[in-house]
């Protein structure tokens, strides 16, 4: 599709917001948001349509000010990072980074000084193959999810080896712990689930199996691309999950299930890259969702992406190759119970991978390879 088109229903999507308007001049109980509600088997589908506080071609300012940056070009080997798939702290503020390639945990201050580092190439007790994330319980002990070795491993607060456990599943790719303590591993295989496990590794139970939304909606298109969901617990006892494509963020009571679907109307679809274009063709644009953060409020705000791509002719094995040529970010605010409260576009690279306690964000700059805090100010009337 070339930008023309794209403009094209850009505008279409403004003129039904308009429409939308005039016919809708109430405000909802809440003074601000419009959509629609709809119960499924139970399951509250939440379609965000249009806010009440701007038009969808607009956006809010929402300001993320860097206070903290953490350097893996370090001239120091051991404090180094080059591919960081996961980032946590715990109850004093330490910053955890997990590094697949260079196959260690960096432990740094809350101010980013360099505290120590643990694991090395192999599969022993203090080695690791493919650490992609980690989690720090009450107690300062870490949980560090291997994707590659499939199991978790346990260090004490002072870097010392605890255990490990198989985690008997495939491809286990982020880790969280509920407010019980129990361990939640979420998979990034053809159907995707959230494993509950014990600290010891004890399995207790699964849920988020994209049937429960096949079942509910009839819609194939859910099972599709949850391959690198972003997935976060929250204090009040609930799992949070967004996928890539299609734009759905679900919420899930860590006891009853699923319980609410939420999404909102862009301006481009959400839909993954097809192959099968020919030389000389321009592949067609994609979006992307699933970078995600949950602040401590409750407020959940998701990245959405529109990229564009042109032919750039054939590879050494004679396929074809294209490059990007077009990449647009916005970030989507929604309250806890999954109503779209604005939509901003904020100058900064790299996605989010954690929220602190301060409700202070970490995004990770993999093509710089360094991790960078920010503190975020809202408009004037959000709280």
């Amino acid at each position: 599709m070339e930008n023309s088109n794209w403009n094209r229903a850009y505008y279409v999507i403004i003129a039904v917001w308009i429409g939308l308007s005039a016919g809708c001049s109430e405000s909802s109980e809440d003074g601000f948001w419009r959509g629609r509600e709809e119960i499924e088997e139970g399951v509250v589908r939440i379609m965000s349509d249009s806010p009440i506080r701007h038009p969808p071609d607009q956006t809010i300012d929402v300001t993320l000010t860097a206070n903290l940056t953490i350097d893996g070009q370090s001239d120091q080997t051991d404090q180094a990072f080059s591919s960081v798939f996961g980032v946590t702290t715990d109850q004093k503020g330490n910053i955890y980074i997990a590094d697949a390639v260079l196959k260690r945990i960096l432990k740094f201050t809350r101010d980013g000084q360099y505290l120590g580092s643990i694991g090395s190439d192999g599969n022993g007790p203090m080695q690791f193959k493919a650490p992609v994330d980690m989690a720090v319980d009450a107690e300062g002990n870490i949980y560090v999810v291997d994707t590659q070795l499939e199991r978790v491993s346990i260090f004490n607060p002072d870097f010392t080896f605890s255990g490990y456990w198989a985690t008997q599943i495939s491809r286990p790719r982020r880790i969280r712990l509920d407010e019980e303590g129990n361990v939640l591993l979420f998979t990034i295989t053809m159907h995707d689930l959230i494993y509950k496990f014990k600290p010891n590794g004890e399995p207790i139970n699964s849920f988020y199996d994209p049937m429960e939304s096949l079942r509910i909606t009839g819609n194939l298109d859910q099972l599709v691309a949850y391959s690198d969901a972003t997935m976060e617990s929250t204090p009040d006892g609930y799992i949070v999950v967004s996928s890539r494509h299609p734009y759905w963020i679900r919420k899930f009571d860590r006891v009853n299930g699923l319980e609410i679907e939420f999404t909102r109307t862009t301006p481009f679809d959400i839909v993954p890259m097809q192959g099968g274009w020919s030389v000389g063709e321009n592949p067609s644009p994609t979006g992307l969702s699933g970078a995600m953060a949950v602040f401590p409020n409750g407020r959940i705000m998701n990245i959405i992406q529109y990229q564009e791509f042109e032919d750039a002719g054939l590879n050494v094995l004679g396929m074809p190759t294209y490059k990007l040529t077009m990449v647009e970010r916005w970030y989507d605010f929604f309250t806890p119970e999954g109503k779209w409260e604005m939509t901003a576009k904020i100058d900064v690279d790299g996605f989010p991978m954690h929220v602190d306690r301060q409700g202070r964000i970490y995004f990770v700059e993999l093509d710089k390879d360094r991790i960078v805090r920010y503190t975020v100010t809202y408009p004037e009337g959000v709280e």
